[in-house]
């Protein structure tokens, strides 16, 4: 099997894969690791993948508890909790919630895979080409810097690239649905004493114009502040500009002033792909939907996609299932997400 993107869905479906003795290797776009702000926030359903994959004790280590949403009310630095909810639906086993950076996440992943398992990891592989057989695909990538170009062939093809997937592009797979007009949304990571204030592990700020979702991120003292902004601004606009966005979302503004560590701005999107299989090709995470990421699910739902798909596609290898089960994956994925992830999320 030959996984494209490394990132945490990729990384996941590989170690269900190799954990059954599949031969495998994972192909990633980027030079290393994904660094920017991206997902923060797991919701209990998906920490059983995280169990089954041997990562959860790990994660817990770098993660903080997600136990509490508080929800405020106020564009200022007054603000009022006019409601929260303790976040305990996942009972006794996975009770609340994590927070985890998804760079963070995605080391720990990406450690799990090398250190226990054969499988390989290329960086800096940019795929152009791709082809089905009967019994094989054919994967053409070229490196950055114009060299020669590599061709890979397996038995079959995970692409976890991503929104923008070039697997997805390259198979003729429609990305049908939305995106989100007027305003783009900015992921800040910044330490500032939310909690001297009262903000909890999580927290909607609830207003027209300058809404904003805050969680912790970590117990070092950084935080993730997501909010709004005119389309059209680039990063650095927006960073001239963060001052008269946290006036109004950062409770008592300015306290002890903040520390910016990071900031990107997303487009945010509604869409899901008209089929997550084709032929010995799939689709997982981003690559197969995205929904915007207010209530954390949307890696959430990918690493949900993850987890099933590495060990059908293992037991199908191994004979130990027909091959119509990647079908069941396929189309109860797509409908999951069609039917309850999509409309939640629109929702929120």
């Amino acid at each position: 099997v030959i996984v494209v993107g490394a990132g945490p869905v990729g990384l996941l479906t590989a170690i269900n894969l190799a954990s059954r003795g599949v031969k495998l290797a994972v192909l990633e776009r980027g030079c290393g690791i994904d660094q920017s702000p991206r997902a923060t926030s797991y919701q209990p359903c998906v920490m059983a993948e995280m169990e089954e994959t041997g990562i959860l004790q790990d994660v817990k280590k770098k993660a903080m508890i997600n136990n509490i949403l508080s929800f405020w009310r106020g564009s200022g630095p007054q603000k009022e909790r006019v409601a929260y909810v303790e976040k305990l639906e996942g009972g006794d086993i996975f009770p609340a919630a994590l927070n985890c950076g998804q760079p963070v996440l995605t080391g720990i992943v990406l450690d799990h895979l090398l250190s226990r398992y054969n499988s390989q990891v290329f960086f800096a592989q940019k795929v152009e080409e791709l082809s089905q057989s009967e019994s094989t695909v054919t994967v053409v990538y070229s490196p950055p810097d114009d060299g020669p170009k590599t061709t890979y062939t397996c038995n079959w093809l995970v692409g976890a690239d991503g929104a923008g997937s070039s697997v997805r592009k390259l198979l003729g797979i429609e990305f049908e649905g939305f995106s989100w007009p007027k305003e783009h949304f900015v992921a800040t990571n910044l330490r500032y004493p939310f909690q001297k204030h009262g903000f909890t592990t999580a927290n909607f700020v609830m207003d027209d114009v300058n809404w904003a979702v805050v969680t912790v991120i970590d117990d070092t003292g950084l935080w993730r502040c997501a909010f709004g902004v005119r389309e059209g601004l680039t990063n650095e606009q927006i960073r001239a500009e963060l001052d008269e966005h946290y006036k109004r979302i950062l409770p008592g503004w300015p306290g002890e002033g903040y520390e910016l560590v990071q900031l990107n701005r997303y487009k945010p999107h509604q869409r899901c792909a008209t089929q997550f299989r084709k032929e010995r090709c799939f689709l997982a995470g981003d690559a197969a939907h995205s929904n915007n990421p207010i209530g954390g699910l949307g890696l959430t739902t990918g690493l949900l996609d993850a987890g099933p798909l590495g060990r059908a596609l293992a037991a199908v290898i191994n004979g130990k299932a027909p091959e119509s089960i990647l079908d069941v994956w396929a189309h109860s994925r797509r409908h999951t997400w069609k039917t309850f992830t999509n409309e939640f999320s629109i929702e929120n």
